[in-house]
């Protein structure tokens, strides 16, 4: 009970990416590139905190503990691949969300994690059954289907949806990490933290380019939703979903997220007054059902 709880935090912190994002970039209060920066230092910042609390508390209770240094928990944790990956899907999130909309944009990010987790779960040498394999085709069925242009809707713009499948991408790289993660808030803050050093060492030399700098647009209500994203949504969530994905299977772990385009969308709708269209409820619907059918073949099988 206590992993199903923490996984459905984990999914509505994901979500909340995706609104805080596109609410950020929509009213135009920061621009995207600010928007991934400040997301990745407030919330390598939060777990350096939380990270802190945390060693200060095992030291009162294990000695051995606490004469080890929080940089060598820390480094100890490093993973150049999560780094790679995390910093791929913020900024590939963050532009793609320019232009689409918080349910599309999380439809099309979590679709590419199924396919890179689902992957490597069959190059790991893992086969998935027949019902596995039809809830993925419907999974998919749906999102083709969301992606047509119908009426006067008009498709999504190509570029965005290039940009989101890419974060998908490194996402679904991330999560696959996750699974080897030995101290899930240690491994988050080491994946933060020496992100925000590439980050600092990016900045340093993009100063100097004035293209890139003219760009640059920070309200402080776009910077508290740049903040709250990095610090709450993404630093606390992800700490919480490294410590869960180990508990889950890849496939499990990779369709559950397919859940988070609702969620997001009703956000959207609520907070942003983005429509929902009877094309996105009928992809959403096709898409759930496909989530229905591989998290309950396992407990068909037995």
């Amino acid at each position: 009970m206590q992993t199903v709880i923490i996984t459905f935090i984990t999914l509505v912190a994901f979500a909340a990416n995706s609104v805080l994002c596109r609410w950020a970039l929509m009213d135009q209060t920061i621009d995207p590139l600010s928007f991934s920066v400040v997301r990745i230092l407030s919330g390598a910042l939060t777990l350096l905190i939380l990270l802190t609390l945390s060693s200060n508390a095992k030291r009162k209770q294990d000695k051995v503990e606490g004469n080890t240094s929080m940089y060598t928990k820390i480094r100890s944790e490093l993973d150049l691949n999560a780094i790679l990956a995390l910093l791929v899907y913020m900024f590939g999130f963050s532009f793609a969300y320019l232009t689409l909309g918080a349910g599309l944009g999380a439809l099309v990010l979590f679709v590419a994690v199924q396919f890179t987790m689902i992957a490597a779960h069959l190059f790991a040498g893992n086969r998935m059954s027949s019902i596995e394999w039809g809830g993925c085709l419907l999974s998919v069925t749906g999102l083709v289907y969301l992606l047509m242009p119908t009426g006067a809707t008009r498709a999504p713009d190509l570029i965005s949806i290039i940009l989101m499948v890419l974060a998908g991408v490194g996402w679904g790289v991330y999560t696959l990490a996750g699974k080897k993660s030995t101290n899930a808030l240690q491994s988050t803050t080491a994946n933060f933290g020496f992100s925000s050093l590439v980050i600092l060492a990016l900045l340093s030399l993009l100063a100097f380019i004035p293209s890139v700098t003219a760009q640059i647009s920070i309200t402080e209500q776009g910077l508290i939703y740049a903040v709250l994203s990095g610090a709450v949504a993404s630093g606390v969530g992800y700490s919480l979903w490294y410590y869960v994905v180990k508990k889950l299977n890849t496939v499990v772990a990779s369709i559950a997220q397919l859940s988070v385009p609702v969620i997001a969308t009703l956000g959207g709708a609520l907070l942003l007054s983005e429509p929902i269209t009877m094309q996105f409820v009928i992809s959403s619907t096709v898409i759930l059902l496909g989530i229905s059918l591989v998290l309950v073949a396992p407990k068909l099988k037995k």
